[in-house]
């Protein structure tokens, strides 16, 4: 399934016109990290990801903020609060109190099933239609922001936000800062690894929690 020329042409006038554009991803991106990332290269956009749609794309690209939510990061929350434009892309996001508040940002939703569009923010323009699919027809119409001075906004946002989660973790704990475990055996594990909590066992009236890891 396609959108309409028309209604491509109108999304393309909605992001051209941004300044300061957002770009959030959910599970129906998953399939669409190449076309993400060149909308977001094109547009100067920074990127952040709904649960469902973590692995998206990587958290290395330097103008992804992570995730939004009750559990997203600080820079999530300000690109949100700073944006002008807003793009949704297969996402279903239900807290709408951390995307920007309502007319502060023009939008443009894309989503395969029609009945979720404009449900959480007012769009602009709706797109009913696979996330890559409609990316790909959508890039041709868009052009290239020369002022980079969001994107570089949002990429320091991102380096100090790395930089304190660091520290953090880096911090002393008796026995051990279960930040730091994590944080040390993310640059050592394999690709496509995904550590999963065990289950709690008790023995001699105490409790104590193993852990499962899973790597394909």
């Amino acid at each position: 399934m396609l959108p309409t020329d028309a209604d491509l042409g109108r999304a393309a006038e909605v992001l051209n016109a941004g300044e300061r554009i957002a770009i959030l991803v959910g599970a129906g991106a998953l399939a669409a990290t190449d076309e993400v990332m060149e909308v977001a290269e094109l547009l100067g956009a920074g990127v952040a990801k709904a649960l469902l749609g973590k692995a998206a794309l990587p958290d290395e690209l330097p103008y992804v903020t992570g995730a939004i939510g009750l559990l997203g990061t600080k820079p999530s929350w300000n690109m949100m609060m700073d944006c002008d434009t807003l793009l949704m892309v297969g996402s279903r996001f239900p807290y709408s109190e951390f995307l920007p508040k309502e007319g502060q940002a023009r939008a443009v939703q894309i989503d395969l099933d029609p009945k979720m569009l404009s449900i959480r923010y007012p769009m602009e323009v709706n797109l009913v239609g696979d996330s890559a699919v409609t990316l790909r027809a959508l890039l041709p119409l868009l052009q290239r922001k020369t002022e980079r001075a969001w994107r570089a906004t949002i990429e320091k946002n991102v380096a100090t936000w790395w930089q304190l989660l660091e520290e953090r973790a880096m911090m002393d704990a008796d026995p051990i800062n279960p930040q730091r475990m994590f944080w040390e055996l993310s640059s050592r594990l394999p690709e496509r690894c995904i550590l999963l909590p065990g289950p709690v066992s008790a023995s001699n009236s105490s409790t104590r929690t193993r852990s499962a890891t899973r790597c394909s």
